[in-house]
């Protein structure tokens, strides 16, 4: 298994955690996939709630909105504490390539809104080398038609289900393509 994480604070509890359980074949990234290659990527942290870090802090007003609804101003204000990090990313084809991957039995996407970029990481001829795709999908802009279409002319079939943990309002679903 392959972990990509670009937040330092966040890869260190990552690291901490595999560590903690020992888990085998476990290899871990402290830099993020995306589109392209950079080096000082700005992120939002969020130190309470760390799993909604982001490059795009904006989409989270509306998860805002519905904790005000649901839970002390206090609370909110505490778990929307933030502050700026930068972090790496790579194409996944780049890391494809360096570490002379072949096959990718299941690839999981949850990246806060840039799934349509880390897609946009794979460079044509690595695509067949990618079995199957899991990934959270904030549906923000018509990203689920984007990454539906880039699919389909990958030759995957598509199942897109509603996140039920989430509100219907933040548009939160769950994609999985398979390989035809």
């Amino acid at each position: 298994m392959f972990a990509f994480e670009p937040i330092n604070l966040i890869f260190k509890v990552l690291k901490a955690n595999v560590d903690l359980h020992l888990i085998p074949n476990t290899y871990l990234f402290n830099y993020g996939l995306s589109s392209s290659n950079i080096s000082a990527q700005s992120f939002t942290f969020y130190p309470n709630m760390a799993g909604n870090s982001t490059t795009k802090p904006s989409e989270k007003l509306e998860q805002r909105e519905i904790m005000n609804q649901t839970l002390s101003n206090d609370m909110v204000e505490y778990l929307f504490q933030n502050q700026e990090v930068t972090g790496t990313l790579r194409t996944l084809s780049s890391v494809i390539n360096e570490l002379e991957i072949n096959t990718i039995d299941l690839l999981k996407i949850d990246v806060e809104g840039e799934e349509y970029k880390v897609l946009q990481g794979i460079i044509p001829h690595d695509w067949n080398k990618i079995k199957q795709i899991v990934a959270e999908v904030h549906d923000i802009d018509g990203r689920i038609d984007k990454i539906e279409s880039l699919l389909k002319n990958q030759d995957f079939n598509i199942t897109i289900e509603k996140n039920s943990l989430m509100p219907d309002t933040l548009k939160t679903f769950n994609l999985y393509a398979v390989r035809t």
